[in-house]
């Protein structure tokens, strides 16, 4: 006579499925977002490289982050990469799908203040302004939810704020994306692309600035 389970015996089936649910779920969700992290680098990729063809169309400049004025003619970035870019899906970072724009662009630096620290209506720099294109970002994922900046067309640097707008250099609360695995996708000049954790991003101010060091 064939014999069923004991109580005993569930319970113990119950626990091990329990404890490798729990060890698993963990693993498996991560890898999900590595795939997404891996998704949006290429897109950080393909928007740069509409950027340089842009520069390429226009005398070696780069478009401007904004055109400050009347809000209903006011114009941005993305606006300027329309004929490069033609698929609007890569401006959405598919960490943020609820967000029209998952990526920002380098404001501070890249035609949006003039040096006064006033708004500006100056055309976008000049590639050659860029002393060190290779370690100058221009494009990244923009902060997360709660940051101040959070689903913005810019991102913020070398100075980082909290998420009330106060300047802060802790980055447990900058605003700086850390929804991939802690960190953000990020363009440089150059035209490459590679993950910044936060820390990394909030600390190291040269990856801010045109200037050379």
């Amino acid at each position: 006579m064939r014999k069923g389970f004991t109580l005993i015996e569930l319970l113990v089936v119950i626990a091990i499925i329990a404890i490798l649910a729990a060890i698993l779920f963990p693993v498996f969700a991560r890898a999900r977002e590595k795939a997404r992290q891996s998704s949006c680098l290429s897109n950080t990729k393909q928007i740069m490289l509409a950027v340089l063809q842009y520069a390429q169309d226009y005398d070696e400049m780069y478009p401007y982050a904004s055109s400050w004025g009347n809000p209903a003619n006011r114009t941005y970035w993305t606006t300027a990469l329309d004929p490069y870019i033609r698929n609007t899906q890569i401006l959405r970072c598919p960490s943020t799908q609820s967000s029209p724009y998952g990526y920002g662009w380098n404001y501070r630096n890249f035609g949006y203040m003039s040096a006064a620290g006033g708004f500006s209506y100056n055309p976008g720099r000049s590639l050659a302004d860029v002393q060190q294109p290779a370690d100058t970002i221009l494009i990244g994922d923009n902060p997360d939810t709660g940051s101040y900046g959070a689903a913005s067309l810019f991102i913020y640097g070398p100075q980082q704020f909290d998420p009330s707008g106060a300047a802060t250099n802790d980055p447990s609360i900058s605003n700086v994306a850390r929804r991939h695995n802690g960190g953000g996708n990020y363009a440089f000049c150059d035209g490459h692309s590679k993950w910044l954790s936060a820390p990394t991003a909030t600390a190291e101010d040269r990856l801010w600035t045109i200037a050379e060091d």
